[in-house]
């Protein structure tokens, strides 16, 4: 009897100890085997002192700090109830952990709105009551939802601001978390260099910190540049160390997605076997799990089976895991893991010699791939613009603004109707609206497929051409800003920004010609197709022999397939000058019933060429002919090499 009083008093002080020690700095996480005993320990508390005093508060706030890892729900509870009794009593210590608990609790199930709310909440109050400890976990309570949600630039000010103050603090603990959160951003942003840095750093403070949470936050971060480059090994040995770690403060819940990441990286090493078995494990917790399903967690583990699948030639046991991952995934807008979904489904469906279901699935990776492109260029670029507002540089925010508005596509397409609208009222009114009108017209009139379908070529071929030749010109203009080069190289410069920005015209106006519905009779095809071919093969001395038929003239061309034929067009005689060693190219268009048939033979070597750098290629001229029902085919001839495409006109 003896025995038993003594280890109760022994875990009623461990809990006060706890639960003071939480609420004036809240250390490291309390060992899962140890959370039943001090939350029975402090509920117990929290029972036998039911008045509502600022000691009350100090333990609800306490008891949610120490169960939010293992028990979300009951912490989210505690929480709530020390916030308002905080408030009624208004104890602006026990309000600021308050206010910091709901931030944290509502990051972590992804409700990133009143989480932000909470953080600030916390943040304010830290400053004036003057908890810099607490300020420091509001910083990164704040740069990490906003990493979370992709808004990097944002993240950026909160990441900074909390490292500039754990650097004054002289704690292991608290900068070793700020340099995990500066670390994050750079692996986002793509700066590994400076990612490894600040990972480096916080590893040599793992010793003193002594913080299992930690040590795991640093080894993920090390195991994720290492993924990012490649090196497989690597990343499965920091994602196990990072799981031992967790393990001591983690549920099976929470150790979901580093398991899941050690298993991808097992994958990747070659050993299917192993990860398919670990896989299953881990939808087996997930399925017997009574809480709601994460969907990202379900379509990684089904889209890791479906690859160990394919990997091991079951094409059909990839095909249904792979489907089941597209289906949690496209719900909950997760487009990397719809893209690979996409990509698994296009494989397996073509190894099954599913060619239409293949088919399908690469475009719809494809829009998936454009879209994550165009949506992560965006934010990589206002990062960099919020980095160059803190140094003051506003000459070169200016330039970063720019390239932000060239490089995102996407929200350039979406703004189009509203741009074009207020350049007309300004320059040409009438003009503009009237042609607004039409292209209102026709947009209510295409399907939806339709559109979608027009808008990822055009992102396509202004991705590959424009967006290349853009950069560079920034690029170099960089260079001869900062005036290091000797004039000859400045002038070198200037010749080079000159033919790309007469290349990135070109490309330009061929994408405004393809789409611009004034040019859709064969007429105005065929003087943009003899203008191309005097353009490229004279210069390159090669002799043109055009010839159209007569009845070409009079027929009107789809949009498609009259951007499809002059983008393979162009494509050809690339080649021809590139490659054949052609003295005279022969191009003839004619009629052949319901198909309009493009026939360009050359008197060269008579091999097919390889894709040119940066370009399509065959391969490209074969999609583009597919996506408009149509054909190309290449005939080797002596001398020469023939190249013959039917498009529908219907």
């Amino acid at each position: 009897m003896f025995n038993k009083a003594k280890k109760v008093l022994i875990l009623l002080w461990l809990a006060l100890l706890l639960g003071s020690r939480a609420a004036r700095a809240q250390g490291p996480p309390v060992p899962l085997a140890r959370v039943p005993a001090v939350r029975d320990s402090i509920a117990r508390l929290l029972a036998a002192g039911p008045q509502p005093d600022t000691l009350r508060v100090t333990r609800l706030n306490a008891l949610a700090f120490i169960l939010r890892n293992s028990e979300a729900p009951q912490a989210e509870r505690l929480g709530r109830q020390a916030l308002a009794l905080a408030r009624a009593l208004r104890f602006d210590k026990g309000l600021t952990e308050a206010y910091f608990n709901m931030g944290y609790f509502l990051r972590t199930h992804s409700r990133y709105d009143s989480a932000i709310y909470y953080s600030r909440q916390a943040l304010a109050a830290s400053v004036r009551t003057g908890n810099r400890y607490t300020q420091t976990r509001a910083y990164y309570n704040l740069a990490r939802i906003y990493t979370e949600q992709g808004d990097y630039a944002a993240a950026l000010d909160p990441s900074l601001d909390g490292l500039t103050l754990a650097r004054t603090m002289h704690s292991s603990r608290v900068l070793l978390f700020q340099l995990v959160q500066a670390a994050r951003i750079e692996i986002a942003l793509g700066d590994y260099a400076a990612a490894t840095t600040y990972l480096t750093e916080a590893r040599r403070l793992i010793p003193a910190a002594r913080d299992p949470l930690g040590t795991g936050y640093v080894h993920i971060g090390l195991g994720d540049i290492s993924r990012a480059r490649g090196h497989w090994l690597a990343a499965r040995r920091d994602y196990t160390v990072a799981a031992a770690s967790y393990a001591k403060v983690y549920n099976d819940k929470a150790m979901l997605p580093v398991e899941l990441s050690q298993a991808e990286m097992t994958d990747r090493l070659g050993d299917h076997l192993a990860a398919r078995r670990a896989a299953y494990g881990l939808l087996g917790r997930l399925s017997a799990s009574k809480a709601p399903k994460a969907p990202e967690q379900l379509a990684q583990t089904t889209l890791l089976l479906a690859q160990t699948w394919l990997a091991t030639a079951r094409p059909d046991s990839a095909r249904r895991y792979a489907a089941r991952s597209l289906a949690a995934a496209r719900p909950a807008h997760l487009r990397a893991l719809a893209r690979d979904a996409a990509r698994t489904l296009a494989q397996a469906s073509d190894q099954l010699g599913q060619g239409r279901a293949a088919y399908r699935y690469q475009v719809l990776a494809g829009a998936y791939a454009d879209s994550i492109a165009g949506e992560d260029t965006r934010r990589r670029a206002a990062a960099l613009q919020a980095q160059a507002s803190r140094s003051r540089q506003q000459s070169q925010i200016a330039l970063l603004r720019q390239q932000a508005r060239l490089q995102s596509q996407q929200q350039e397409l979406e703004r189009l109707q509203f741009r074009q609208t207020a350049l007309g009222l300004a320059a040409l009114a009438g003009l503009v609206l009237a042609l607004a009108g039409y292209l209102l017209w026709r947009y209510r009139r295409r399907e939806a497929r339709r559109q979608e379908a027009l808008r990822t070529r055009i992102a396509a071929d202004l991705h590959d051409e424009v967006g290349s030749m853009l950069t560079q010109i920034s690029m170099q203009s960089t260079l001869l800003r900062e005036g290091r080069h000797a004039p000859a190289q400045q002038q070198n410069y200037l010749d080079q920004m000159a033919e790309a920005s007469r290349r990135a015209a070109r490309q330009m106006s061929d994408a405004v010609w393809s789409i611009d519905a004034r040019y859709d009779s064969a007429a105005s095809l065929l003087d943009r197709l003899r203008d191309h071919a005097h353009e490229v093969l004279p210069p390159a001395g090669v002799e043109l022999d055009f010839g159209a038929d007569p009845a070409v003239e009079a027929t009107e061309v789809p949009l498609a397939t009259r951007q499809a034929l002059y983008y393979i067009y162009k494509e050809a005689l690339h080649n021809v000058v590139k490659h054949a060693r052609a003295r005279q190219v022969r191009v003839r268009l004619r009629l052949a019933g319901s198909q309009l048939e493009l026939a360009i033979r050359d008197d060269g070597r008579g091999t097919v060429a390889a894709s040119r750098p940066g370009g399509q290629g065959l391969p490209n001229m074969h999609m583009r002919a597919q996506a408009v029902g149509g054909t190309v085919q290449v005939e080797a001839g002596s001398p020469g090499l023939g190249l013959l495409v039917r498009l529908p006109l219907r």
